[in-house]
């Protein structure tokens, strides 16, 4: 049986600046809008290999981050800039629930949220506080990476090997609300969740699992990690796409 955590993946976020954009005449109601991260182990995070006999049997995440910046939700005429600074997401493995941010936003629909998988540059710290700019060290340590992942690889014929996968990809990502997110006088405390699935960030094409510590696996796997992240509008905090 298929196996579902659902959490929100920040801790200790700071220094990140929100606020709305684009509007040409800010209306004087407002609402609450919540921004919650989720992860799924479907299949569980220790995988099982299918069909053939591939090179890995299985793999266990020990921890995920992600670097993103400018979130931004889309109206029909305007924007709203709902966090612009660059920020880790953490994913937390044990389950426990957390908030991303929850920003005070104009009575509106929103159709649509873009934001920024982003490979971390120096002068994107400039201002941060010391504190904040230390969660990006592992992003900034040889290269400049945008998704770091620790686990085990547990080869065929073989003993448990731990690795770091490190992520180059910059990505914008456009994913349309469907339904829409109304914040209104009826509706006035809206959520919107990222999930974040796992299933398939370390398999190719046919579904036989990769070894992530291979050099030659690192585009695939990227392009995976980009394609895992679904949001949608969730305002009853279940980690489930509401109706």
């Amino acid at each position: 049986m298929s196996k579902h955590i659902f959490i929100c993946a920040i801790v200790g976020v700071v220094g990140m600046a929100v606020g709305c954009g684009d509007s040409t005449s800010p209306p004087t109601q407002t609402g609450s809008l919540s921004l919650s991260a989720g992860y799924s182990t479907s299949p569980p995070s220790a995988y099982q290999k299918v069909g053939v006999v591939a090179a890995v049997d299985s793999i266990k995440i020990s921890r995920a981050r992600f670097s993103l910046r400018d979130i931004t939700f889309k109206g029909q005429e305007d924007s709203l800039n709902y966090i612009t600074s660059p920020f880790i997401l953490e994913v937390n493995l044990s389950g426990a629930l957390q908030n991303v941010a929850v920003v005070n936003v104009a009575f509106r629909t929103y159709r649509r949220v873009e934001f920024d998988v982003h490979r971390v540059e120096p002068a994107d710290l400039t201002g941060l506080p010391d504190g904040e700019r230390a969660r990006f060290a592992d992003f900034l340590a040889g290269d400049r990476y945008s998704i770091i992942i620790n686990g085990t690889v547990y080869p065929n014929g073989g003993g448990p090997q731990s690795f770091v996968f490190r992520s180059r990809i910059n990505a914008r990502q456009r994913i349309d609300l469907v339904p829409e997110l109304v914040v209104s006088e009826t509706s006035p405390i809206a959520n919107v969740t990222i999930l974040l699935s796992s299933a398939n960030w370390f398999r190719n094409a046919g579904g036989v699992l990769v070894d992530p510590s291979e050099l030659q696996n690192e585009s695939l796997i990227s392009e995976n990690l980009k394609n895992s992240i679904r949001v949608f509008k969730d305002n009853n905090r279940d980690g489930s796409k509401d109706n």
